[in-house]
């Protein structure tokens, strides 16, 4: 099921301040949080890809950060979270899930902890902060969307320019950390991570009353002697894929829990009761249904099915491209129920049957060793 692009108006989405600087008449948007961001521009997807494994791409994403304060802030998000907020510390950051009553993955996200008066959680595609505020009860909290608007800079010499335009060492800031900081002016947050299994940082507006296209151009301008260019979702797609890094709405959704999507080591269910954990106490804690898949002969695209020998149908792809690092089509797989992992497999395309074979993720540095360095 290939990708297809409508004219559609943007009357009721957000443009972000960075929208000018990438305007081309060949660009592509989506949308995500009703924020319009650039898909493709027609750049050379696997130019750039090489270009973000071997120096540094700069993204304009949709991500949306949300501002949780108060002095039950904590309490609130220890209620939200399937992991252990307690142990958050200021100046870090962690990889959190929020789940429904019934276990299902209803978001995921980066929940930070920039200083001692509040907490952000850049959350994925969806409706979260209305959920937020129905399960406040009487706590005394708030949450709310900011207007903060996300750059990420991805690649090998993406921290030498962090280090350049915000003067934070990065030997000393290290990997999932996060600080305010200023760049050429602009008050942010600053976080070391990021979308595409590369070294990196992110840059978090504190609300939109900024001039977008001065940044944008300023980072360019520093970034220069570390050969930073502009980029799109076509290159950061392969390599996020690659990484084993899940899109909320693409790969995850509410009708999976945390462990069949894999993600069990996020969830703590020795904390305090959080929604959805009565239900994941009662789940199969071994039934993962998401899995990579791998295939030499063919690029998995989002649709194609999995079969058996049998022609029986086992899953769908949910998202897919052709790996150059690793000279294969690499998919992420959603499987009907749990399949034993040496079954003879067929991935059913538009064009043919062709072989593929399970395999864990991630597909690439499975110790994610790189964004440490």
């Amino acid at each position: 099921m290939a990708i297809s692009f409508l004219p559609v108006s943007d009357h009721r989405f957000k443009k972000s301040p960075f929208f000018a600087c990438n305007d081309r008449p060949e660009t592509r948007y989506g949308i995500y949080n009703e924020r319009l961001y650039p898909i493709s521009s027609n750049y050379d997807e696997v130019a750039h890809y090489q270009h973000l494994k071997t120096f540094a791409c700069l993204y304009d994403v949709p991500e949306t950060p949300l501002r949780i304060t108060g002095k039950d802030a904590a309490a609130f998000l220890q209620k939200l979270f399937t992991r252990n907020v307690k142990k958050l510390k200021v100046g870090r950051a962690v990889y959190a899930l929020a789940c429904n009553h019934q276990g299902g993955v209803l978001m995921d996200g980066v929940l930070m902890r920039p200083n001692d008066q509040e907490f952000l959680y850049v959350q994925g595609n969806g409706d979260f902060l209305n959920w937020a505020n129905a399960n406040l009860g009487d706590l005394d909290a708030s949450i709310s969307d900011f207007n903060s608007w996300v750059l990420q800079v991805q690649g090998p010499t993406a921290l030498d320019l962090m280090t350049a335009v915000t003067g934070i060492d990065h030997n000393a800031f290290s990997y999932y950390a996060v600080t305010e900081a200023e760049i050429n002016g602009l008050a942010c947050y600053i976080s070391r991570s990021g979308w595409t299994g590369e070294r990196g940082f992110e840059i978090y507006s504190k609300d939109d009353d900024f001039n977008g296209e001065a940044l944008w151009q300023y980072l360019l301008c520093e970034g220069a002697p570390f050969q930073l260019m502009a980029s799109d979702v076509t290159s950061m797609h392969i390599r996020r894929l690659e990484a084993g890094i899940l899109d909320y709405g693409t790969d995850i959704d509410q009708s999976l829990n945390p462990f069949e999507l894999g993600l069990g080591q996020f969830v703590d269910l020795s904390k305090d009761d959080f929604i959805g954990r009565r239900a994941l106490l009662e789940t199969d804690r071994r039934a993962t249904r998401v899995m990579g898949l791998r295939s030499h002969e063919v690029k998995p695209i989002r649709g194609d099915c999995l079969m058996n020998e049998a022609g029986d149908s086992l899953g769908a792809i949910t998202a897919g491209a052709w790996s150059p690092s690793l000279d294969c089509g690499i998919g992420i797989i959603r499987l009907d129920r749990p399949i034993d992992p040496d079954v003879a497999l067929r991935l059913r395309t538009e064009t043919g049957n062709f072989q593929a074979e399970l395999c864990p993720l991630p597909f690439y540095d499975p110790q994610k060793r790189i964004p440490r360095l």
